[in-house]
Protein backbone atom coordinates (compact mmCIF):
# COMPACT_ATOMS: atom_id res chain seq x y z
CA UNK A 1 0.00 0.00 0.00
CA UNK A 2 0.99 3.60 -0.61
CA UNK A 3 -0.17 6.93 0.78
CA UNK A 4 1.32 10.43 0.30
CA UNK A 5 1.35 12.78 3.68
CA UNK A 6 2.00 16.43 3.39
CA UNK A 7 0.97 18.86 6.02
CA UNK A 8 0.30 22.94 7.10
CA UNK A 9 -0.72 24.07 4.11
CA UNK A 10 -1.61 27.24 6.13
CA UNK A 11 -4.35 28.37 3.25
CA UNK A 12 -5.71 32.11 4.10
CA UNK A 13 -2.30 33.19 5.32
CA UNK A 14 -0.87 36.70 3.43
CA UNK A 15 1.59 38.78 4.16
CA UNK A 16 2.62 41.84 2.18
CA UNK A 17 1.18 44.18 0.59
CA UNK A 18 1.82 42.47 -2.93
CA UNK A 19 -1.32 41.41 -4.57
CA UNK A 20 -1.51 39.09 -7.22
CA UNK A 21 -2.67 40.58 -10.21
CA UNK A 22 -4.22 37.81 -11.76
CA UNK A 23 -6.07 36.89 -8.64
CA UNK A 24 -6.45 40.33 -7.26
CA UNK A 25 -5.92 39.07 -3.79
CA UNK A 26 -2.88 38.90 -1.81
CA UNK A 27 0.20 37.45 -3.49
CA UNK A 28 1.25 35.66 -0.66
CA UNK A 29 -2.20 34.50 0.13
CA UNK A 30 -2.56 32.81 -3.15
CA UNK A 31 1.09 31.47 -3.55
CA UNK A 32 -0.02 29.10 -0.53
CA UNK A 33 -3.39 28.09 -2.55
CA UNK A 34 -1.17 27.45 -6.04
CA UNK A 35 1.22 25.08 -3.92
CA UNK A 36 -1.84 23.50 -2.53
CA UNK A 37 -3.11 22.92 -5.52
CA UNK A 38 -0.25 21.88 -7.09
CA UNK A 39 -0.33 19.34 -4.06
CA UNK A 40 -3.41 17.60 -5.14
CA UNK A 41 -2.65 17.65 -8.99
CA UNK A 42 0.51 15.96 -7.48
CA UNK A 43 -0.78 13.62 -5.17
CA UNK A 44 -3.82 12.70 -7.77
CA UNK A 45 -1.24 11.95 -10.21
CA UNK A 46 0.45 9.77 -7.59
CA UNK A 47 -2.85 7.41 -7.62
CA UNK A 48 -1.98 6.34 -3.59
CA UNK A 49 -4.17 4.10 -1.28
CA UNK A 50 -5.45 7.15 0.89
CA UNK A 51 -3.70 10.69 2.09
CA UNK A 52 -3.20 12.37 5.17
CA UNK A 53 -2.73 15.43 5.93
CA UNK A 54 -0.91 16.15 9.36
CA UNK A 55 -2.65 19.21 10.63
CA UNK A 56 -2.87 23.44 10.39
CA UNK A 57 -4.88 23.02 6.78
CA UNK A 58 -5.88 26.47 7.82
CA UNK A 59 -3.69 29.37 9.22
CA UNK A 60 -6.47 30.28 11.52
CA UNK A 61 -8.95 28.95 13.34
CA UNK A 62 -11.63 31.28 11.78
CA UNK A 63 -10.53 31.27 7.81
CA UNK A 64 -11.91 33.96 5.67
CA UNK A 65 -14.69 32.71 3.12
CA UNK A 66 -12.22 32.15 0.36
CA UNK A 67 -10.04 30.21 2.40
CA UNK A 68 -12.77 28.01 2.60
CA UNK A 69 -14.07 27.59 -1.13
CA UNK A 70 -10.48 27.21 -2.44
CA UNK A 71 -9.93 24.12 0.41
CA UNK A 72 -13.34 22.64 -0.30
CA UNK A 73 -12.63 22.23 -3.88
CA UNK A 74 -9.10 20.84 -3.70
CA UNK A 75 -11.16 18.00 -0.91
CA UNK A 76 -13.82 17.55 -3.83
CA UNK A 77 -11.06 16.97 -6.39
CA UNK A 78 -9.72 14.11 -4.12
CA UNK A 79 -13.13 12.60 -2.90
CA UNK A 80 -14.11 12.75 -6.77
CA UNK A 81 -10.81 10.39 -7.43
CA UNK A 82 -11.59 8.46 -5.15
CA UNK A 83 -8.72 8.78 -3.00
CA UNK A 84 -9.35 8.27 1.24
CA UNK A 85 -8.33 11.46 2.47
CA UNK A 86 -7.30 11.88 6.42
CA UNK A 87 -7.24 15.19 7.47
CA UNK A 88 -5.86 16.17 11.14
CA UNK A 89 -6.84 19.58 12.71
CA UNK A 90 -3.31 21.32 14.17
CA UNK A 91 -2.54 24.19 16.56
CA UNK A 92 -3.63 26.96 13.82
CA UNK A 93 -6.80 25.36 12.93
CA UNK A 94 -8.21 24.50 16.57
CA UNK A 95 -10.36 26.64 18.49
CA UNK A 96 -9.23 26.97 22.41
CA UNK A 97 -12.91 27.12 23.21
CA UNK A 98 -14.83 24.03 22.57
CA UNK A 99 -17.67 25.83 22.09
CA UNK A 100 -16.15 27.82 18.86
CA UNK A 101 -16.94 25.01 16.88
CA UNK A 102 -14.51 23.71 14.07
CA UNK A 103 -14.52 24.81 10.91
CA UNK A 104 -13.57 21.04 9.89
CA UNK A 105 -17.27 20.31 10.09
CA UNK A 106 -18.22 21.42 6.63
CA UNK A 107 -16.09 18.61 5.48
CA UNK A 108 -17.72 15.83 6.94
CA UNK A 109 -20.18 15.20 3.99
CA UNK A 110 -17.68 14.78 1.65
CA UNK A 111 -17.04 11.31 0.73
CA UNK A 112 -13.83 9.98 1.07
CA UNK A 113 -12.62 12.74 2.85
CA UNK A 114 -12.40 11.98 6.56
CA UNK A 115 -11.99 15.56 9.14
CA UNK A 116 -10.50 14.33 12.77
CA UNK A 117 -10.36 16.97 15.02
CA UNK A 118 -12.32 15.84 18.34
CA UNK A 119 -10.09 15.74 21.17
CA UNK A 120 -8.94 11.90 21.52
CA UNK A 121 -8.75 10.95 18.06
CA UNK A 122 -10.13 8.20 15.88
CA UNK A 123 -9.05 4.96 14.01
CA UNK A 124 -10.12 5.27 9.80
CA UNK A 125 -9.73 1.73 8.41
CA UNK A 126 -8.55 1.77 4.70
CA UNK A 127 -8.24 -1.56 3.01
CA UNK A 128 -5.00 -3.61 4.70
CA UNK A 129 -4.09 -0.26 6.53
CA UNK A 130 -5.31 1.68 10.08
CA UNK A 131 -4.58 5.40 10.32
CA UNK A 132 -4.26 6.67 14.11
CA UNK A 133 -5.33 9.97 13.86
CA UNK A 134 -4.90 12.41 16.58
CA UNK A 135 -5.53 16.03 16.15
CA UNK A 136 -4.00 18.83 18.30
CA UNK A 137 -5.45 18.50 21.88
CA UNK A 138 -4.30 20.50 25.04
CA UNK A 139 -6.75 18.61 27.41
CA UNK A 140 -6.11 15.83 27.09
CA UNK A 141 -2.23 16.25 26.29
CA UNK A 142 -0.65 15.36 23.09
CA UNK A 143 2.06 13.25 25.36
CA UNK A 144 -0.21 11.92 27.43
CA UNK A 145 -2.08 10.25 24.48
CA UNK A 146 0.90 8.88 22.96
CA UNK A 147 2.37 7.30 26.06
CA UNK A 148 2.16 3.84 25.75
CA UNK A 149 0.55 3.59 22.38
CA UNK A 150 1.44 0.78 19.93
CA UNK A 151 -0.07 -0.34 16.20
CA UNK A 152 -2.79 -3.08 17.62
CA UNK A 153 -2.33 -4.91 14.77
CA UNK A 154 -5.50 -5.03 13.83
CA UNK A 155 -4.69 -4.36 10.04
CA UNK A 156 -1.62 -5.19 8.11
CA UNK A 157 -0.21 -2.12 8.21
CA UNK A 158 -0.62 0.59 10.73
CA UNK A 159 -0.48 4.33 10.41
CA UNK A 160 0.34 7.11 13.24
CA UNK A 161 -0.63 11.34 11.93
CA UNK A 162 -0.05 13.09 14.67
CA UNK A 163 0.44 17.22 14.31
CA UNK A 164 2.98 18.16 17.12
CA UNK A 165 6.64 19.22 18.35
CA UNK A 166 8.91 15.83 19.19
CA UNK A 167 11.56 16.53 21.82
CA UNK A 168 14.16 14.36 22.06
CA UNK A 169 18.04 14.81 21.79
CA UNK A 170 16.91 16.67 18.68
CA UNK A 171 14.20 19.11 18.61
CA UNK A 172 11.19 19.84 16.12
CA UNK A 173 8.96 22.63 17.19
CA UNK A 174 7.95 26.16 16.12
CA UNK A 175 8.08 27.85 19.63
CA UNK A 176 4.43 29.00 19.00
CA UNK A 177 1.60 29.64 21.43
CA UNK A 178 -0.73 26.58 21.79
CA UNK A 179 2.07 24.39 20.66
CA UNK A 180 1.94 20.56 21.66
CA UNK A 181 5.18 18.72 22.12
CA UNK A 182 5.78 14.99 22.26
CA UNK A 183 8.96 13.46 23.37
CA UNK A 184 10.67 11.19 20.73
CA UNK A 185 10.45 8.35 22.98
CA UNK A 186 5.92 8.06 22.61
CA UNK A 187 6.64 7.18 18.96
CA UNK A 188 7.48 3.86 18.65
CA UNK A 189 9.36 2.21 16.46
CA UNK A 190 6.55 -0.24 15.64
CA UNK A 191 4.31 2.00 13.44
CA UNK A 192 4.26 1.19 9.63
CA UNK A 193 4.83 5.23 9.05
CA UNK A 194 3.99 7.97 10.88
CA UNK A 195 2.78 11.08 8.92
CA UNK A 196 3.93 14.18 11.41
CA UNK A 197 3.11 17.75 10.91
CA UNK A 198 3.74 21.06 12.60
CA UNK A 199 7.25 21.61 12.09
CA UNK A 200 7.85 23.05 8.23
CA UNK A 201 10.81 21.35 7.59
CA UNK A 202 11.02 18.06 6.04
CA UNK A 203 12.53 16.01 8.06
CA UNK A 204 13.09 12.11 9.14
CA UNK A 205 12.87 11.94 12.84
CA UNK A 206 12.59 8.10 14.07
CA UNK A 207 11.98 4.75 12.55
CA UNK A 208 9.42 5.56 9.56
CA UNK A 209 8.69 8.68 10.95
CA UNK A 210 8.70 11.91 8.62
CA UNK A 211 7.56 15.53 8.74
CA UNK A 212 6.45 16.24 5.23
CA UNK A 213 7.12 20.31 6.36
CA UNK A 214 4.93 22.89 5.04
CA UNK A 215 3.54 23.28 1.57
CA UNK A 216 5.13 26.67 1.26
CA UNK A 217 7.66 29.39 3.24
CA UNK A 218 6.28 31.01 6.28
CA UNK A 219 9.65 32.51 7.64
CA UNK A 220 13.18 33.09 6.88
CA UNK A 221 14.62 29.62 9.12
CA UNK A 222 12.76 27.87 5.89
CA UNK A 223 15.04 29.81 3.20
CA UNK A 224 16.50 27.85 0.92
CA UNK A 225 14.72 24.70 2.07
CA UNK A 226 12.48 23.10 -0.62
CA UNK A 227 8.97 22.16 0.09
CA UNK A 228 6.63 19.07 -0.95
CA UNK A 229 4.78 15.61 -0.54
CA UNK A 230 5.79 12.40 1.01
CA UNK A 231 4.90 9.14 -1.25
CA UNK A 232 5.56 6.13 0.87
CA UNK A 233 5.19 2.66 0.27
CA UNK A 234 4.19 1.07 3.77
CA UNK A 235 5.22 -2.94 2.53
CA UNK A 236 9.18 -1.59 1.63
CA UNK A 237 9.45 1.33 4.31
CA UNK A 238 10.86 3.27 0.90
CA UNK A 239 9.41 7.33 1.16
CA UNK A 240 10.12 9.41 -2.10
CA UNK A 241 10.13 13.72 -1.44
CA UNK A 242 7.72 15.32 -4.04
CA UNK A 243 9.04 18.77 -4.61
CA UNK A 244 7.07 21.98 -5.32
CA UNK A 245 7.12 24.99 -6.81
CA UNK A 246 7.24 27.59 -4.49
CA UNK A 247 8.42 31.28 -4.20
CA UNK A 248 12.10 31.77 -3.51
CA UNK A 249 12.99 33.41 0.10
CA UNK A 250 16.20 34.13 0.03
CA UNK A 251 18.47 35.22 3.35
CA UNK A 252 21.70 37.32 1.83
CA UNK A 253 24.72 37.26 3.46
CA UNK A 254 24.93 39.52 6.52
CA UNK A 255 27.29 42.40 6.10
CA UNK A 256 29.47 43.34 8.91
CA UNK A 257 29.92 47.05 9.46
CA UNK A 258 32.35 47.32 11.54
CA UNK A 259 34.51 50.21 10.91
CA UNK A 260 32.30 51.01 7.80
CA UNK A 261 31.26 54.40 6.58
CA UNK A 262 27.64 54.68 5.82
CA UNK A 263 29.11 55.49 2.18
CA UNK A 264 30.69 51.81 2.61
CA UNK A 265 27.66 50.62 4.08
CA UNK A 266 25.53 51.49 1.40
CA UNK A 267 28.44 50.29 -1.58
CA UNK A 268 28.55 47.04 0.57
CA UNK A 269 24.90 46.41 0.11
CA UNK A 270 24.35 47.43 -3.49
CA UNK A 271 27.43 45.33 -4.27
CA UNK A 272 25.96 42.51 -2.55
CA UNK A 273 22.03 43.24 -3.78
CA UNK A 274 23.14 44.00 -7.51
CA UNK A 275 25.31 40.18 -7.44
CA UNK A 276 22.15 38.18 -6.24
CA UNK A 277 19.28 37.41 -8.38
CA UNK A 278 16.37 38.85 -5.98
CA UNK A 279 13.25 39.47 -8.84
CA UNK A 280 10.09 38.33 -7.00
CA UNK A 281 11.44 36.72 -4.29
CA UNK A 282 10.97 37.47 -0.57
CA UNK A 283 14.49 39.03 0.39
CA UNK A 284 16.24 39.67 3.72
CA UNK A 285 19.25 41.58 4.33
CA UNK A 286 20.88 41.90 7.65
CA UNK A 287 23.85 44.73 8.45
CA UNK A 288 25.06 44.78 12.26
CA UNK A 289 27.81 46.53 14.24
CA UNK A 290 26.78 49.44 12.63
CA UNK A 291 28.61 52.25 14.59
CA UNK A 292 26.27 55.14 15.90
CA UNK A 293 27.76 57.90 13.69
CA UNK A 294 27.45 55.67 10.33
CA UNK A 295 23.83 54.63 11.92
CA UNK A 296 22.70 58.26 11.84
CA UNK A 297 23.59 59.36 8.71
CA UNK A 298 22.78 55.82 6.39
CA UNK A 299 20.47 56.34 3.83
CA UNK A 300 18.00 53.92 4.96
CA UNK A 301 15.53 54.47 1.75
CA UNK A 302 18.34 54.69 -0.28
CA UNK A 303 19.28 50.76 1.03
CA UNK A 304 15.42 50.21 0.70
CA UNK A 305 15.60 50.95 -2.83
CA UNK A 306 18.36 48.55 -3.61
CA UNK A 307 15.97 45.78 -2.93
CA UNK A 308 13.00 47.45 -4.90
CA UNK A 309 12.58 44.19 -7.73
CA UNK A 310 11.99 42.02 -4.88
CA UNK A 311 8.18 40.57 -3.97
CA UNK A 312 9.13 41.75 -0.64
CA UNK A 313 12.23 43.30 0.93
CA UNK A 314 12.92 43.12 4.75
CA UNK A 315 16.30 45.26 6.19
CA UNK A 316 17.45 44.83 9.60
CA UNK A 317 19.63 46.91 10.52
CA UNK A 318 21.88 46.43 14.02
CA UNK A 319 23.92 49.45 16.22
CA UNK A 320 27.01 48.14 16.86
CA UNK A 321 26.66 47.28 20.90
CA UNK A 322 27.72 50.16 23.38
CA UNK A 323 27.78 49.82 27.09
CA UNK A 324 27.44 46.26 26.81
CA UNK A 325 24.18 46.62 25.79
CA UNK A 326 22.94 45.76 22.40
CA UNK A 327 20.27 48.26 20.49
CA UNK A 328 18.44 46.85 17.75
CA UNK A 329 17.32 49.82 15.45
CA UNK A 330 15.39 48.58 12.06
CA UNK A 331 15.44 45.30 13.77
CA UNK A 332 12.67 46.26 15.92
CA UNK A 333 10.66 48.39 13.41
CA UNK A 334 11.27 45.70 10.90
CA UNK A 335 9.81 42.99 13.35
CA UNK A 336 6.33 45.54 13.61
CA UNK A 337 6.49 46.36 10.38
CA UNK A 338 6.50 42.88 9.30
CA UNK A 339 3.56 41.57 12.22
CA UNK A 340 1.48 44.86 11.30
CA UNK A 341 1.14 43.29 7.85
CA UNK A 342 -0.03 39.85 9.24
CA UNK A 343 -2.39 41.28 11.72
CA UNK A 344 -3.76 43.50 8.41
CA UNK A 345 -3.96 40.28 6.49
CA UNK A 346 -5.99 38.15 8.62
CA UNK A 347 -8.58 41.57 9.16
CA UNK A 348 -12.00 40.38 7.40
CA UNK A 349 -11.38 43.56 4.90
CA UNK A 350 -11.57 43.53 1.20
CA UNK A 351 -8.07 43.21 -0.51
CA UNK A 352 -8.27 47.19 -1.83
CA UNK A 353 -8.85 48.13 1.92
CA UNK A 354 -6.16 46.03 3.46
CA UNK A 355 -3.20 46.97 0.97
CA UNK A 356 -4.35 50.93 2.00
CA UNK A 357 -4.47 50.26 5.83
CA UNK A 358 -0.94 49.21 5.11
CA UNK A 359 0.02 52.04 2.66
CA UNK A 360 -1.25 54.16 5.57
CA UNK A 361 0.25 52.79 8.52
CA UNK A 362 4.12 51.62 7.83
CA UNK A 363 5.06 55.14 7.51
CA UNK A 364 4.25 55.77 10.65
CA UNK A 365 6.46 52.71 12.43
CA UNK A 366 9.12 54.08 9.95
CA UNK A 367 9.13 57.51 10.89
CA UNK A 368 9.24 56.01 14.56
CA UNK A 369 12.47 54.54 13.65
CA UNK A 370 13.76 57.92 12.02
Amino acid sequence: MRLVHFSDTHLGYGAYSKLDVAEGINQREADFYRSFEEAVDKTIGLRPDFVVHAGDLFDGVRPQNRAIDFALRQLLRLSEAGIETILISGNHSTPRLRETGSIFRIFEHLKHIHPIHEAGGKTIVVGDATIYAIPHSATPSLAEMTSGLRPSRDTKYSVLALHAGIVGSDTYKMDEFNEQTVPVENISSDWDYVALGHYHEHKKVGNRAYYSGSTERLSFSEAGKAKGILEADLATGAVKFHELRTRDMLDLKTVDASNMTSSEILRAANDLISGSAIDEKIVRLVIKKVAPDAYRSLDMPAVRRLGGAALHFELKVEKEEAEGEKQAGETQIGLLADEFKKFVARQEYSDQKKSRLIELGLPYLERGQE
